[in-house]
């Protein structure tokens, strides 16, 4: 695949599970690659046999059975920079092949609340070790808002070793109210290998963790009510890696993601849920942001992405938001129509002295209001538009007509032909219309707009949630006003602040 034109931003996305690389502008990620790292357990005894020093990515997949498989990723943190440091040269080197990086600016996707000193020295190794362009480094849930077009919502990121529920108003970070929870896609994998355990299964595999991931990415899914789950006794089949193949009860694959709503399934006692940390968030808030906050929520990460969450998510959410109390409306409603009914005013205005005929076009004085043209004796004077108030409206519903010849209510009363006998009329029977039949005429109302006015919960739902991050940068990074925002070398090494930017001075 070509690359592309030079200046155009590389978009680097390192997560716990999975590594996204791709360049800004286009709709997904080139590279997607687990983010693990593997030696040989082995030393190789044949001669004239070069054997690497250490794999990464598919690489790693492929070859899980003899070597020592390493997250170098874990819940966030960056545990192993020899490791870490070897997934930038597969990048770099093995998959964009990239001869020059001073031609090319970088595009990293950070995490929210990165070390000051951690966040600097990525910087360094990207500046000194690979020479690139220029650099912005910018955290996730920012990222994951503009994926859907935003500036302002509730982002709730679940990715495979934290949860982030995060507070952004016109692209700045309510830092202060940001809720980090440990419980994320790796807690679902204990919870599903606790419940094969519980059934007499157990995975021996050096590659377990890998396995278990493939089992939940691909079955996993979530009922609406746990206390009524849908009652199936079948199994279903899992094929292992060296040929064997496992039965395991369906139940197990609803009942493994139930830890993002209930952590005490593993044993953990103080960590909040995600509608739990949802309220927390929001009481550090004013409530006045409240509203817009719940009417914004985005989805993102790829632990978010089983079937049912959503609607299980709402269902979880709704019975805790009456612990905030009254949740004011916004300052500025979405809809800035007016409730009142424009009334209509008489505008007087003055009277013509003189005028042309309409019939033969000769001037003609008004003074005498005379209603004759003297030239043609065309009539003068137009007939007028009566415009009724609703008073007037009501008024004219209970005035119904009947026709003397066939005895059937007409509701024109104006008419001089009954439209059912097509005899002329020459007078009405003027009946009432019942005042009961008039309180049951339903009122004309918009129902959409209704609806989504007494409705707080809405959703933003990016297409795929794994790559929500990477499609936030891409979008960001193609723009010429963000660009502005990368800095070199030599302003890294004059002011570091600047590698701190805010993001909302652009929006």
């Amino acid at each position: 695949m070509a690359l592309p034109l030079p200046g155009t931003p590389i978009i680097i996305d390192i997560g716990s599970a999975y590594v996204k690389i791709g360049f800004a502008g286009e709709p997904g990620p080139r590279f997607v690659f687990p983010c693990i790292t593997g030696t040989e357990k082995y030393k190789s005894v044949m001669v004239d046999v070069s054997a690497r020093s250490i794999y990464v990515g598919n690489d790693v997949s492929r070859m899980r059975g003899v070597l020592k498989i390493k997250h170098p990723i874990i819940r966030g943190e960056i545990m192993d920079w020899d490791s870490y440091y070897e997934i930038l040269n597969y990048i770099f080197y093995s998959l964009l092949r990239i001869e020059d990086l001073s031609i090319y600016p970088v595009f990293y996707c950070e995490s929210p609340f990165m070390h000051k000193e951690t966040k600097e020295f990525i910087a360094r190794v990207f500046f000194e070790t690979h020479q690139v362009r220029s650099l912005i480094m910018m955290p996730t849930p920012l990222l994951s808002l503009f994926s859907v077009g935003l500036t302002s919502g509730l982002v709730i990121e679940s990715g495979d070793g934290l949860t982030w529920i995060v507070p952004i108003i016109n692209g700045t970070i309510i830092q202060h109210a940001v809720q980090k929870l440990h419980l994320a896609g790796v807690d679902v994998n204990h919870n599903l290998k606790s419940l094969l355990m519980r059934e007499g299964i157990s995975i021996t595999s050096s590659a377990a963790d890998e396995i278990l991931q493939d089992i939940k990415e691909k079955n996993c899914y979530f009922v609406l009510d746990p206390n009524k789950p849908p009652k199936t006794g079948e199994m279903f089949s899992v094929p292992m890696p060296d040929g064997s193949v496992i039965k395991v009860p369906t139940y197990i694959l609803f009942q493994a993601p139930e830890v993002l709503f209930n952590p005490g399934m593993l044993g953990y006692g103080n960590v909040m849920n995600i509608p739990q940390g949802i309220i927390e968030c929001l009481r550090g808030i004013d409530n006045h942001y409240w509203h817009d906050l719940l009417s914004h929520i985005v989805f993102s990460g790829g632990n978010l992405s089983y079937s049912g969450f959503q609607e299980r998510f709402e269902s979880e959410l709704d019975p805790l938001l009456p612990q905030l109390g009254k949740i004011p409306k916004p300052v500025a409603p979405l809809s800035a129509v007016k409730s009142e009914l424009i009334k209509l005013q008489a505008v007087e205005i003055s009277k013509k002295k003189e005028d042309t005929c309409p019939h033969c076009g000769a001037f003609i004085h008004l003074s005498d209001e005379i209603e004759l043209c003297p030239s043609c004796e065309g009539v003068l004077v137009l007939p007028e538009i009566k415009i009724k108030t609703l008073g007037e409206d009501k008024q004219k519903i209970k005035e119904i007509g009947k026709c003397t010849h066939c005895n059937k209510d007409i509701a024109d009363t104006e008419s001089l032909f009954c439209p059912y006998c097509g005899k002329p009329i020459d007078s009405f029977k003027t009946v009432d219309k019942p005042e009961e039949i008039i309180e049951k005429t339903p009122a004309q109302e918009f129902s959409e707009f209704m609806e989504s006015a007494t409705k707080i919960l809405k959703f933003f739902i990016p297409d795929n949630l794994q790559f929500a991050i990477f499609n936030g940068a891409a979008i960001l990074g193609s723009l010429p006003s963000f660009q502005q925002l990368f800095i070199t070398y030599d302003q890294f090494q004059t002011n570091r602040e600047l590698l701190y930017r805010d993001i909302s001075e652009i929006l």
